[in-house]
């Protein structure tokens, strides 16, 4: 099992607890913010850009929804480990990110680039480069 499968995995089981914990009702900001803080920590990157990433996940993609109640939507669980696996160097389905997650991830990297290592800072940006982000 890889680092992704087991982050996407963890958030699965978070929304099923959620509901377990809760006598059947769903209570879908609190399992996002448990999922937001489980992204943070399986960010190996730095927690700054971990929580800027989160932030953006739960305000682009959870907030906004037309069905907030039952979110995170799968779809919305797979854009979080893509994001995530971008940011750890996983390079799984790293095509489903788009312009603007690409954007978001360029902005949160470079204010944070002051306290990376060179090698890692390096790392993601020739990601970037590649995906025509920069």
């Amino acid at each position: 099992m890889t680092l992704i499968e087991k982050f996407k995995s963890d958030v699965q089981r978070a929304i099923k607890h959620n509901r377990a914990d809760n006598n059947g009702r769903y209570d879908a900001a609190k399992a996002c913010e448990y999922i937001q803080n489980l992204f943070v920590r399986n960010c190996i990157v730095s927690d700054g850009i971990g929580r800027a990433m989160a932030f953006y996940w739960r305000d682009t993609y959870i907030d906004r929804s037309a069905d907030f109640a039952s979110e995170p939507s799968e779809e919305n669980i797979e854009k979080l480990c893509r994001i995530l696996s971008f940011l750890n160097g996983a390079d799984e389905g790293e095509e489903v990110l788009s312009d603007s997650d690409l954007q978001e991830l360029s902005d949160a990297i470079n204010d944070e680039a002051d306290t990376m290592p060179l090698e890692q800072l390096q790392n993601l940006m020739g990601k970037l480069v590649e995906r025509g982000a920069l």
